[in-house]
């Protein structure tokens, strides 16, 4: 473990210092050679909301948030994510997850860039209590038009997980990940993510679709579906699980 984290460690100075190597003369212009476009730069992002409430015979209550800012530099690309899920059937909790990731990315030109990702996943009820992983890589921008954006990504990092019967294992992981955007419209959208972290004893994917559609102004529809498989989970749960949702979004 103490051997993979330098190796991380030195990968993340080595990123960090070529990164602000190359973007020095950034920070050096006068305010007259600074764009109007990075004056005006502005985070974007959503902000949804589902529950579903049944009362009877049974009372269960779902409830599903998450959030996504992001913001796009002319030399950086920031995004930051959050997400929380949990169940409840006659009292007794049967699902509760959370998410927070950060992702950073240095643009090398107009289809290549760096990144550098931070996950944090806590989800019990998949048999591991937490799983944490920070990684650094390289992305390429394959598709950029007025209607489809796609990137895809490959790198390494380190992974340390936490399972439900106490037991933790930390070690080197391989990280690819997808990221495709359809634009129907101007408010309406189908959006499609897959991340995999791979190591030597669990390989985790996780699998996110989505299709927004705006209601009034700001606020949208979202209907999503959430496939979340470990190789090798706990004994007693099961490989994958999925998560159907319908939400309401507010843009921003």
């Amino acid at each position: 473990m103490k051997q993979s984290t330098r190796i991380l460690l030195i990968v993340l100075l080595a990123h960090s210092a070529v990164a602000i190597a190359a973007d020095e003369a950034r920070f050096t212009r006068s305010v007259d050679d600074i764009t109007a476009t990075e004056l005006n730069e502005v985070w974007s992002g959503s902000i949804g909301f589902g529950a579903i409430l049944s009362r009877g015979n049974t009372e269960t209550t779902n409830v599903i948030a998450n959030a996504t800012a992001k913001l796009d530099q002319e030399t950086w690309r920031h995004k930051v994510e959050a997400a929380a899920l949990t169940s409840d059937t006659n009292g007794d909790t049967t699902a509760e997850r959370y998410l927070l990731g950060y992702k950073i990315d240095y643009k090398l030109n107009e289809k290549s860039y760096l990144f550098t990702a931070l996950r944090a996943e806590f989800d019990k009820f998949s048999g591991y209590d937490q799983q944490l992983s920070a990684a650094v890589g390289y992305g390429f921008r394959a598709i950029e038009s007025t209607s489809n954006i796609l990137d895809l990504e490959i790198g390494a990092g380190i992974r340390r997980d936490k399972l439900t019967n106490g037991e933790t294992d930390s070690e080197a992981i391989a990280r690819a990940a997808l990221d495709y955007q359809h634009f129907f419209s101007k408010t309406a959208e189908f959006r499609q993510s897959v991340l995999v972290l791979s190591g030597s004893s669990n390989t985790s994917i996780n699998s996110v679709t989505a299709i927004r559609a705006n209601l009034v102004s700001s606020i949208a529809l979202e209907a999503g579906l959430l496939i979340k498989y470990n190789s090798d989970p706990v004994a007693g749960s099961k490989m994958t699980d999925t998560i159907t949702s319908l939400s309401l979004v507010y843009g921003f």
